[in-house]
């Protein structure tokens, strides 16, 4: 579980896209900070022509821009977020990778997750640009495959299959925490993948309470935000019918709160995992659901589409929130790899649900189905979803 760190967590916006902004004309020195973020993982220090020749020299080898300072930056800006339809930006690029190799996208900045890849594939990290090291990975990986991007709208309400990264215990968790949730499913548009699996979403509670005297039991509700697209670009999560109804069909035993939230009781149920106690228990690698807020614009890729590299850069960089922090110098930037990634869990191992052990609960009684149609109040769409164990019911609130 992420504690309240204010830097780690702006840190984490910045490089998964969960914050949303207007895709706005970026000043020069915007245009900047967003790709530094990305490829660095934080600002640099120095004069705006010296950071741009430095962004040229790690992406491209040697100085090949050319033209006037805004020239030079929208060229590197492109590189990194604008997708033209025939191929790919470096940052999608690296996302369809990670989506190929290991099921799992990462949050790292692209130095991190490049070498990561090179190690994991060829046992070492390579030398020379990084669009060079990206182009010798996408041909090791996908050989002669060829993917191209393409935009797509996402309509609202298409359901979103995760399971949570962190676990959910209502013992520890507190408010304000940030949870991590991980895309189970490929989400397409068509023949696109608009949102891969293994693309990360985010949650914060905004709700938190341990079990108590007098039968009162533990509750957690947590407040979707976004997940990432293909392309970076920020989509909007909430509970909605469709969470709801897929609960109801693959749970049997949730249901409506009148704030438009998910009541995972009375056992704590969720997705056939059974939580005893009256604290919330929930293991990573549960499956859980959410849906898209609104209609999404973003860019997708598909396999063997041409469209405006600006305008694509611009979307995909509107979810890139600069870390507040201080900026480090180009020389004190750890390149390495060994940096911490210990955040990230791998769901493979994690605990999984049992279906099995639903049935036999509703069978025997020891777990009592929750009247779906309970809710008094239908309209509230909130992005919130309410982890309860309710043996005693919200009376005791």
């Amino acid at each position: 579980m992420w504690k309240k760190k204010a830097a780690c967590i702006l840190a984490v916006m910045a490089l998964c896209g969960t914050m949303a902004a207007s895709a706005a004309n970026y000043t020069i020195l915007e245009k900047a900070d967003k790709v530094e973020t990305t490829v660095y993982g934080t600002t640099q220090t120095g004069s705006l022509n010296d950071r741009i020749a430095a962004l040229d020299k790690l992406l491209n080898g040697q100085s090949t821009v050319s033209g006037s300072l805004q020239d030079k930056t929208n060229a590197l800006y492109k590189d990194v977020y604008g997708n033209s339809g025939s191929d790919l930006s470096l940052l999608t690029a690296v996302n369809l990778m990670q989506w190929q190799y290991s099921g799992q996208i990462t949050d790292e900045p692209l130095l991190v997750r490049v070498e990561s890849l090179e190690q994991s594939i060829d046992g070492k990290t390579l030398s020379g640009s990084l669009e060079g090291r990206v182009l010798s990975l996408r041909q090791a990986l996908l050989g002669n495959k060829k993917y191209v991007s393409q935009t797509v709208t996402i309509p609202a309400n298409t359901l979103v299959t995760m399971t949570n990264i962190d676990a959910l215990n209502s013992k520890t968790i507190q408010e304000g925490d940030v949870v991590r949730f991980a895309v189970a499913d490929d989400v397409c548009v068509g023949d696109v993948i608009a949102i891969p699996r293994g693309m990360e979403a985010t949650g914060t509670v905004t709700k938190a309470r341990k079990s108590g005297r007098f039968g009162k039991d533990g509750k957690i509700e947590i407040t979707y935000d976004n997940v990432r697209a293909a392309d970076g670009s920020p989509v909007a999560l909430t509970v909605g019918d469709k969470t709801k109804e897929e609960y109801k069909r693959t749970a049997g035993a949730v249901g409506a709160s009148a704030a438009g939230a998910i009541i995972l009781g009375p056992v704590g149920l969720v997705g056939g995992l059974f939580v005893h106690g009256n604290e919330v228990d929930i293991p990573a690698g549960t499956t859980m659901y959410a849906e898209t807020k609104e209609n999404a614009e973003v860019v997708g890729f598909k396999e063997n589409g041409v469209m405006d590299n600006m305008k694509t850069a611009n979307m995909a960089a509107s979810g890139v929130q600069v870390p507040s922090f201080a900026p480090v110098a180009n020389n004190d930037v750890d390149n390495s790899g060994n940096g911490d990634t210990g955040a990230y869990t791998d769901t493979d191992t994690a605990p999984q649900s049992s279906g099995g052990d639903l049935q036999a609960g509703l069978q025997n009684g020891t777990v009592t189905p929750v009247d779906l149609d309970n809710s008094k109040h239908n309209d509230d769409q909130q992005a919130v979803v309410t982890i309860q164990s309710d043996t005693a019911g919200d009376a005791n609130e």
